[in-house]
This record gives C-alpha cells, sequence and structure tokens, in this order.
C-alpha cells in the first residue's frame, strides 16, 4: 500500500535499519534476504532523498535526519501493532493468538514454564513463541516486537520495570557425594573453584559476582558456562560448586545428585522483572498470562 508515493511496508524495514545500523542484522530480524534490505534501503534513500546510513569505518551510522525518524517510525508501528492485535471480548476457550515473550533461562526454569502449561490448560489455543534473552531484547522491547520481556535485575533495559515477578536469594549448589559435607564459611568459599554463568559472549554477570567484587573478592571459576540448565551436570562428579538462586537450585536437587548449601555472604534479595510496551497496558490474554505467573510465582515461594 502506498501513501504519497511511498511504500508503507518499507516502514518496518526502516525500523530495522534504525536499530541494527547493519543491513545483514535489519534483514534478519524481519525476515528478509541481505540482497531485499539493500534494495529496500535504496528506495528509502530515494524517497527521503538522505543516506540514512552513511560508513565510518567498518560501522554504519545514522544520519540527523535518520535520528529523527526514528522516533516517529517506532510510535507509528507500535500503534499499528496494537489497532492490528485488538479484538473482541474473548473466553478462555476462544482465544486463538500467540504470545511472543522473551525470558532468561533461570526465569523459564523458576515460574515460566510452570505458567505457560498453566496457560495452555486454561487457553488451550494459546500459542506461546519464547525467545532467549539477547542484549538486543530491550530495543525488541521498544520496538513493541514482543509481548513481554522477563529478566533478572541485572539486565539492563531502556525503561522502569512494570512488574516485580518475584524475588529470590542465592544459595551455593555442590556435588551430594564430592561436594563440601557441611556448610562453608567465606574462606572455605572462596578456596574453591566455581561454576559461574554469564550471558551475552561471557560479558553479563549476576548479583552474586557484584557482591563479591564490592568486597573486593574475586572466584576463581574452572568453568563459564552461558546457561544454568548446565550447572548441576558440571558439578556432579566433582568439587565444584556453583552459586545460584534458591528457586531453580531446589529443582535441581530434586532431580540431580547435587545438594543446597547457604551463600555464605550477607545479601538482599534478588528481583525477577516484568515489561512489557505501552501498547500492551489493556492486553487482556497478557494480562491474564501475568496472573497466572503471580500465582505459581506465590506458590513456589510457600
Amino acid at each position: 500500500m502506498r501513501l504519497n508515493g511511498f511504500d508503507l511496508n518499507q516502514l518496518v524495514c526502516l525500523e530495522a535499519l534504525l536499530i541494527e545500523r547493519n543491513v545483514s542484522r535489519a534483514a534478519e530480524r524481519v525476515h528478509l534476504s541481505q540482497s531485499a534490505m539493500s534494495w529496500t534501503l535504496a528506495k528509502l534513500r530515494e524517497h527521503f532523498q538522505d543516506p540514512l546510513l552513511v560508513r565510518s569505518g567498518r560501522n554504519l551510522v545514522v544520519t540527523p535526519f535518520a535520528r529523527d525518524l526514528f522516533g516517529p517510525v517506532t510510535e507509528l508501528l507500535t500503534g499499528a501493532h496494537a489497532l492490528t492485535t485488538r479484538a473482541p471480548a474473548q473466553t478462555s476457550e476462544t482465544v486463538d493468538r500467540e504470545l511472543r515473550i522473551v525470558a532468561s533461562d533461570y526465569v523459564m526454569s523458576a515460574c515460566l514454564s510452570d505458567a505457560i502449561r498453566r496457560a495452555m490448560q486454561e487457553m488451550p489455543n494459546l500459542r506461546f513463541d519464547v525467545l532467549p534473552l539477547t542484549s538486543g531484547a530491550g530495543q525488541a522491547l521498544s520496538a513493541g516486537e514482543i509481548d513481554l520481556l522477563c529478566a533478572g535485575q541485572a539486565f539492563e533495559v531502556d525503561q522502569p520495570p512494570n512488574e516485580l515477578l518475584f524475588d529470590d536469594v542465592f544459595v551455593c549448589l555442590a556435588c551430594a557425594e564430592h561436594g563440601p559435607t557441611t556448610p562453608f564459611d567465606a574462606a572455605a568459599y572462596m578456596s574453591r573453584r566455581h561454576v559461574v554463568v554469564r550471558y551475552f559472549e561471557n560479558r553479563m554477570t549476576f548479583e552474586d559476582e557484584t557482591m563479591l567484587w564490592r568486597e573486593g573478592l574475586k572466584r576463581s571459576h574452572q568453568i563459564a558456562v552461558w546457561s544454568y540448565a548446565l550447572v548441576p551436570q558440571l558439578i556432579c562428579g566433582t568439587p565444584l560448586i556453583a552459586t545460584i538462586r534458591s528457586r531453580i537450585a531446589e529443582r535441581m536437587a530434586a532431580q540431580w545428585p547435587v545438594k543446597v548449601l547457604p551463600f555464605p555472604y550477607e545479601q538482599t534479595p534478588v528481583r525477577a522483572l516484568g515489561y512489557w510496551h505501552a501498547s500492551r497496558d489493556e492486553d487482556p490474554v497478557l494480562k491474564r498470562f501475568l496472573e497466572i505467573v503471580r500465582d505459581v510465582a506465590a506458590t513456589d515461594k510457600r
């Protein structure tokens, strides 16, 4: 469809280009080939009479004109999304749609997987597209591309959280046979070798590591992995220990030959937070799913 000679379909590509500042990644974002995205960029440049993206060394940077376009384009597409997802009031049996969720593996294991199962029992035709937490998740949230983002407080998002999903504390996980036989003090904890979890190509750390840094301490880690799900299988049969949140530690102890020990430092509760775009504020399906998440989190805490 054209408006004032402009193909409105190209607005989605324009937003992707301004966010990614890379033709290949923008093409992946909107499921186009790189050649199709390059062709669209040429058409956008022709229409706006501006290069939009210019090369600076090995990178592309947006022009001042393109920077001014970003806000209106995002606002327009967000409004379009809100309009096209409106529907008459539905009962649980008639809900027929998809929720797109980005979540850390911790939040998935601690709560969301149970909540999704319960939601599907209540709304049989509700579908879920669950995506991993990545460094670009905040941009997808701002662009209205996802319905819900769930992550721990260590993940930085350019908006205040909409909801505290649940809180948690850190504990230590050790092999039941080869790990410590009794809870250890701070000195014994620091003398151990650790399995640590880090996201985003080893760049994102978590609150337990921050607590230690503030005390001037640094753990000696032998293994760094990208997922909490890998922790129990890596410590089993070894003297290694891991520091993880209690909600998933208890689940792991029920499934693996591991035991849970106290974290030997003073700590404050860590939070799991939920974020959604303003266009989803009145989404009845998302509201109901969040109610289920709250109930699951409260039940698990008890």
